[in-house]
């Protein structure tokens, strides 16, 4: 049975299928483990999320190799050499370059295949596995080149893994390494062009790479250099990296390291630590079962049993919180507020260090019912507002398994004990804290910003416009015309000594902006007094002010804000506009009890005497009928 397209496959049975690929096999075939091309092109698709998480493998390399020194140059299309719709700046070549003692031809070989590393029997390197090399290569191009060089060589030799160079099927092996008179001649020019000599190191070059994830130079550079900052922050001390000419500088998505990209003092308005606690505990398996178990060590008795267990590893958390204080990273800060932001974007959740090297950020905490039952602590989910707060926990090499690193260095899976031991060390409830003061925080001045006499509110504009349409005009008593005469030059008073300018002028500009402007809406504190109360301003304008020290501000306009309707708000400004225009324009007589008095007499009585208490009363009346509420849902809860 012969295969003639893809879409034929479909019409077959399951049996059928099986037969048609078996059919295409070599006579000779021998079932090797890892067969052919195939096998090699579902392997490219291993799962690096980034151009630089795939790079970081090489870095890790390197730096475990001793290296001191790590490069990476770019090879870019040129403008005259560019082919048809290919763009300026294309990325043609990329190579990791280091300082390291090389290596033998052999071990170039070696180290191009899967399973070919050299730490295998030291848990505390982080490049164990023997996959680094040849999977995150593969993963971005499809010709890979490896040159090295020992102090004792006298030259460069070169090992080749070409995909389109694999047979079909078969047993895939890596073709022996070579000398080589030259290195590739964009690596050899940013040598040169750098003053480079390198006396032993090892260089890794991808050719025509087609999986970047930027094509582009410019945009391929800024990626690399912001991510490495970050993923190797804890160990930029020990090793310099460079990406082309810029060196890359430490980036704490915590923002607490001095000296860190973007970083700033606490005393400045910077991140503050809140909390900071090393973690000792105690990795074990069951004996029976296998199973995995991670303890907190609460003492030094507790430490020097476990360091006495055979089938114990013992190793250190380290957990830092950070407060990012309200417009620190926002994207309606400056630039480097916004900067802070797409930092933190990339980061939301609990960042995990392997000994300084940055693994993965958690992002999906234990929250179900259950979780907490079985003592995984008090988590929550993630929302906008945690882009604010910061939260690393670092860990010792001892204890990769607890988090279940893979082979990959890009992800971590810990074990369930792993969220009790942060529970027992009150890491949820410092991250609960800075929720809650982001959430506050952010509400208030939320409600302050609101509520700003200075911003811009249309329900003032409104209520001029309603008042021109329906033709009222201003009637006030002689009282009132003397009191808007006394504040307009109070106000006139104050502007010109502030402003520096003559009184006449300050007079000017008040009566040029009240004529704009009819209505204000302004807040004053009295304990015990009315919740409102209207008033007359410069040039007739009417004023409500509104007191601050009522339940009327604090249980219901000040929360206006948090609505996302904000008409709302207005709605409640302009029903307070109605009031007060209502009793300061009240110049006529009302009837009393058979006497006459002045409408606006009454409307003050009522306002004192009768909307405040009653409004006063119900609203306490509301307060405690919610939390009675709240204690019957509670219990309501606990006995289900």
């Amino acid at each position: 049975m012969k295969r003639t397209n893809a879409s034929s496959d479909e019409s077959l049975t399951e049996l059928q299928r099986q037969e048609l690929y078996l059919s295409e096999l070599p006579k000779d075939f021998e079932f090797p483990l890892f067969s052919g091309r195939q096998a090699i092109e579902s392997q490219r698709r291993s799962g690096y999320k980034t151009t630089a998480r795939a790079v970081r493998e090489l870095i890790d390399n390197a730096f475990e190799a001793a290296a001191r020194n790590i490069y990476i140059a770019l090879d870019r299309v040129s403008t005259t050499g560019r082919k048809k719709n290919e763009r300026r700046d294309t990325v043609s070549a990329l190579a990791v370059i280091d300082d390291g003692p090389g290596m033998v031809e052999r071990m170039t070989r070696y180290a191009l295949s899967w399973g070919g590393g050299t730490h295998f029997r030291n848990p505390t390197k982080i490049a164990k596995f023997g996959f680094g090399l040849p999977n995150s290569s593969i993963n971005q191009t499809r010709r890979l080149e490896v040159y090295s060089k020992t102090t004792t060589a006298t030259r460069w030799h070169r090992c080749v893994l070409d995909i389109n160079a694999v047979p079909q099927f078969g047993m895939v092996t890596v073709p022996p390494a070579e000398p080589v008179a030259e290195l590739p001649s964009f690596v050899a020019t940013y040598l040169s062009r750098r003053d480079i000599r390198l006396e032993s190191g090892t260089i890794v070059v991808w050719q025509k790479p087609d999986r970047l994830t930027y094509s582009q130079g410019p945009a391929l550079k800024q990626h690399l250099r912001h991510d490495f900052g970050t993923t190797y922050r804890g160990l930029l001390d020990a090793f310099k990296l460079w990406v082309e000419d810029d060196q890359v500088k430490v980036v704490d998505p915590l923002f607490l390291t001095p000296g860190a990209v973007l970083h700033l003092p606490s005393e400045q308005g910077g991140a503050q630590a809140t909390f900071e606690k090393p973690i000792p505990v105690k990795y074990w398996r069951e004996e029976e079962t296998g199973a995995p178990h991670l303890t907190r060590l609460g003492s030094e008795d507790d430490l020097d049993q476990a360091r006495g267990e055979s089938n114990a590893m013992v190793g250190v958390l380290t957990v830092r919180v950070a407060r990012l204080p309200v417009g620190f990273a926002s994207r309606e800060g400056d630039e480097d507020a916004k900067k802070r932001l797409e930092i933190r974007k990339q980061r939301r959740g609990l960042s995990v260090m392997r000994a300084g090297r940055e693994i993965d950020t958690i992002e999906t905490f234990p929250t179900s019912p259950n979780d907490r039952a079985s003592g995984l602590g008090d988590w929550h989910v993630l929302e906008g507002y945690d882009y604010h707060w910061a939260a690393e926990v670092g860990f010792t090499p001892e204890l990769d398994e607890a988090f279940g690193v893979g082979n990959d260095k890009q992800t971590v899976r810990p074990i369930e004990d792993f969220w009790r031991v942060l529970h027992e060390a009150e890491v949820d409830a410092a991250i609960s804290k800075e929720r809650t003061y982001q959430r506050d925080t952010r509400e208030e001045r939320k409600r302050q910003a609101a509520i700003d006499p200075s911003q811009p509110n249309p329900a003032l504009d409104v209520a001029a416009q309603a008042e021109k349409v329906i033709g009222t005009k201003t009637r006030v008593s002689d009282e009132r015309k003397k009191e808007a005469q006394e504040k307009l030059e109070a106000e006139a008073t104050e502007r010109a000594a502030k402003e520096n300018i003559p009184l006449e002028a300050a007079r000017d500009a008040i009566n040029a902006e009240t004529k704009r402007k009819r209505f204000r809406i302004q807040f004053f504190e009295a304990d015990g007094g009315v919740f409102y109360r209207p008033s007359i301003g410069p040039n007739l304008i009417k004023i409500v002010e509104i007191n601050r020290a009522h339940p009327f501000f604090k249980d219901f306009y000040s929360r206006l804000p948090m609505i996302e309707d904000r008409r709302a708000r207005q709605a409640i400004d302009l029903l307070l506009i109605a009031l007060a225009k209502a009793e300061l324009e009240a110049d006529d007589l009302a009837e009393d009890e058979g006497a006459k008095v002045p409408k606006a007499s009454i409307y003050e009585h009522d306002r004192k005497y009768v909307w405040t208490p009653f409004l006063s009363t119900a609203l306490r009346l509301l307060d405690q009928y919610e939390h009675a509420t709240e204690d019957v849902e509670d219990d309501s809860a606990s006995a289900g």
